[in-house]
């Protein structure tokens, strides 16, 4: 075999394997980002989530400032978007961020507090369709902020 056969055979093995280190990498980096991607989408939700309870609130506080259209909006917001929510606490991918790892260990659990918020947020938002007043929606904001937070004491670190 001469010098240059074998300089050739040496450069394409290195070559390959460079590919194969490279094709692992971006598998690994495709699944970091789907997991940073898929906390950033759980934690966005959730922003948007607080912001619209906190608009809910401040009416049920101060129902002088209720608002029927802004609150059956953020009401329908977050009923609108309660299913979206529990995927992003689905499989392995999904773990971290401020989840606790009960959400895992008792999936059974989460699910029971996911479904009882989702039916919560259904039942606000069906009542501040017709609601004109803060009277009219306040027993049900109360048991869908109930729901909110007693899944958080449980599941959020």
């Amino acid at each position: 075999m001469s010098k240059y056969t074998l300089s050739a055979l040496v450069l394409a093995t290195l070559f390959a394997g460079s590919l194969g280190l490279t094709a692992c990498s971006s598998n690994a980096e495709k699944t970091a980002n789907a997991t940073n991607s898929q906390l950033d989408d759980r934690a966005k939700l959730m922003r948007d989530w607080r912001q619209a309870n906190e608009s809910m609130k401040a009416m049920i506080e101060n129902p002088a400032s209720f608002d029927a259209a802004a609150f059956k909006e953020r009401a329908d917001f977050i009923a609108k978007t309660a299913d979206t929510m529990w995927p992003y606490f689905e499989g392995e991918v999904s773990k971290g961020g401020d989840a606790k790892d009960t959400v895992w260990t008792d999936a059974a659990g989460f699910k029971a507090k996911a479904d009882e918020f989702t039916a919560a947020a259904a039942a606000l938002s069906a009542a501040a369709a017709n609601a004109t007043s803060a009277a009219d929606v306040e027993q049900l904001y109360k048991q869908m902020a109930s729901s909110c937070g007693s899944c958080h004491k449980e599941y959020k670190n």
